[in-house]
């Protein structure tokens, strides 16, 4: 795939409400890696789309969209690695096991850097 430039936005889908605080702000558990029990390890990356309405048309409830940019992204140290059509993962996170903290400081500061660019909050999006 292209390399994305730097104004690109990304858009993620906020699939649990505990993504957001009581006053609608983006907290760091929108940018924390999953562990994947069935296949026993972290996530690779941050599912993320470069079209807001596909960021979340396979996603059963949705609570908002958040975007930020790739470059909020690169300045992190971080990389956006686009693996398919329109779909982006967010790349290099510090591992959750080995680097507990610079993972939890990466994750806050991606939330500070990210805009809420749908609020569904009270009526969420649900799949049809």
């Amino acid at each position: 795939m292209n390399r994305l430039t730097d104004d690109t936005l990304l858009y993620r889908a906020i699939t649990k409400k505990q993504w957001l605080d009581r006053d609608r702000e983006i907290n760091e558990k929108a940018f924390t890696l999953r562990f994947l029990k069935t296949k026993q390890r972290w996530e690779k990356g941050l599912s993320c789309d470069l079209i807001e309405k596909k960021s979340y048309q396979y996603i059963n409830e949705c609570f908002g969209i958040i975007k930020l940019s790739v470059k909020d992204i690169r300045d992190l140290g971080l990389e956006v690695d686009n693996d398919h059509d329109t779909h982006v993962n967010i790349i290099n996170l510090p591992d959750p096991d080995l680097q507990k903290q610079e993972s939890k400081d990466i994750a806050i500061k991606l939330a500070k850097k990210a805009i809420l660019s749908k609020d569904w909050f009270d009526n969420p999006y649900r799949k049809k």
